[in-house]
């Protein structure tokens, strides 16, 4: 009973994600600019059809992404890990190749698929600037990132593995680890992709500053990004905890108009004030301890009913974590409801610190230049948006400073 309906939980949930993607593509094709509330003095009907466009290939591509995907875990749920189980039974460190060969499939398989995205749909709408040397450094550092991390974990799962009861212990590990990670991410693992400069635009550099007094915050380093080595898109963002915090722009987002950068670092600075990044880690870690609980009740129930004839602690974690994986896909509507909220006080705050009329031109600059979805369909909004759409964003700024 609990196979099948591990199962048809697996095929469910890449339906869904399917039927949302498509569903999301024929509500943006039906889309013209004189449906746009507030975009439409900026978004032209030549570029609100490059902007369907790069949807429609992307979304398609997340489609065969996914259902190739499923084929996999289909066949590692009913054949390949029982069979990898048992291969790795007659070797020490078991768990070390069990999970590290596990990894390398799903890589492997994702490769292909983040390979065309960035040098066919990327390239093809003049985002991407990313050379075949880079990409290839990019991927041998996140692998060596995956090994350096899995070195350090693996042995730390199998111990708590050990305990009938561990989702507790698992869950401060989790709470530790992401603690620690966005401690160490600005300072050890983005200088490994990217190289960051101290500001040298002085002007700027001295107006930032008074804006940080204004806030009445403390960032202690600027750093500028070069983006613009793997993409024409523009960012910027806080980034950080403790002595660690820094303010990044991307290079590319360097030729704005200066009121419009100093909006865009005041709703950055927003997220930093309203201690957004401390709410992200407790956010993580109550669904973290969420997910552990009822992963630790199926691992259980999986290892008494030897399930899928499988016997070791690191098999039976991998198929219940995959089962409350698919299981909380569920509740992402309410973590991103909870994102999107941190996204409009941050607006709230760019707002009230460098003014309305500066941030919403560069959101409808960031909207036109990025192709991004204007206003994408309200469900698949709910279930993936981190941000609120565009033209909600801009509307509730403009009603605001009414």
């Amino acid at each position: 009973m609990f196979k099948t309906a591990f199962l048809i939980l697996l095929i469910v949930n890449a339906t869904w994600k399917t039927i949302l993607e498509w569903l999301n593509i024929l509500h943006t094709s039906k889309m013209k600019p004189e449906d746009l509330k507030t975009l439409r003095d900026k978004v032209s009907e030549e570029e609100l059809g490059r902007a369907k466009s790069y949807l429609k290939e992307r979304s398609i591509l997340r489609i065969v992404s996914e259902l190739v995907e499923l084929a996999l875990v289909l066949y590692l749920v009913t054949i390949g890990l029982p069979r990898l189980e048992k291969f790795f039974a007659q070797y020490r460190f078991q768990a070390y190749l069990f999970f590290g060969t596990v990894a390398l499939i799903l890589y492997l398989v994702r490769l292909p698929f983040r390979a065309y995205s960035i040098f066919v749909i990327e390239s093809k709408y003049g985002f991407n600037t990313t050379t075949t040397k880079t990409f290839l450094k990019d991927q041998i550092l996140t692998v060596l990132l995956y090994v350096v991390f899995g070195l350090i974990l693996v042995p730390l799962l199998m111990w708590l593995l050990s305990y009938p009861v561990w989702w507790w212990q698992l869950s401060i590990l989790a709470f530790g680890f992401i603690t620690f990670f966005w401690f160490i991410q600005p300072v050890l693992i983005a200088p490994l992709f990217h190289k960051f400069t101290k500001f040298e635009d002085e002007k700027l550099a001295q107006k930032l500053k008074e804006l940080f007094e204004k806030a009445n915050t403390k960032v202690p380093n600027i750093y500028r990004v070069d983006a613009s080595r793997r993409t024409k898109k523009q960012n910027a963002y806080v980034t950080g905890i403790g002595k660690s915090r820094r303010l990044v722009l991307y290079d590319t987002i360097l030729g704005y108009p200066e009121d419009e950068i100093l909006s865009i670092v005041a709703h950055e600075l927003g997220h930093h004030v309203k201690k957004h990044v401390l709410k992200d880690i407790f956010l993580f870690s109550a669904f973290a301890t969420i997910v552990f609980y009822l992963t630790n009740l199926v691992y259980a129930h999986i290892l008494k009913t030897n399930l899928f004839s499988i016997e070791k602690p690191h098999t039976a974690f991998l198929y219940a974590l995959l089962f409350v994986s698919s299981l909380t896909y569920f509740l992402m509507p309410i973590v991103n409801f909870l994102s999107r909220k941190m996204e409009y006080e941050a607006d709230a705050y760019s707002a009230k610190l460098a003014g309305v009329a500066p941030l919403v031109r560069a959101l409808k600059r960031l909207v036109k230049e990025n192709l991004s979805n204007p206003n994408p369909l309200p469900l698949y909004k709910v279930w993936y948006y981190t941000h609120p759409a565009p033209e909600e964003r801009i509307e509730k700024l403009l009603t605001k400073g009414r």
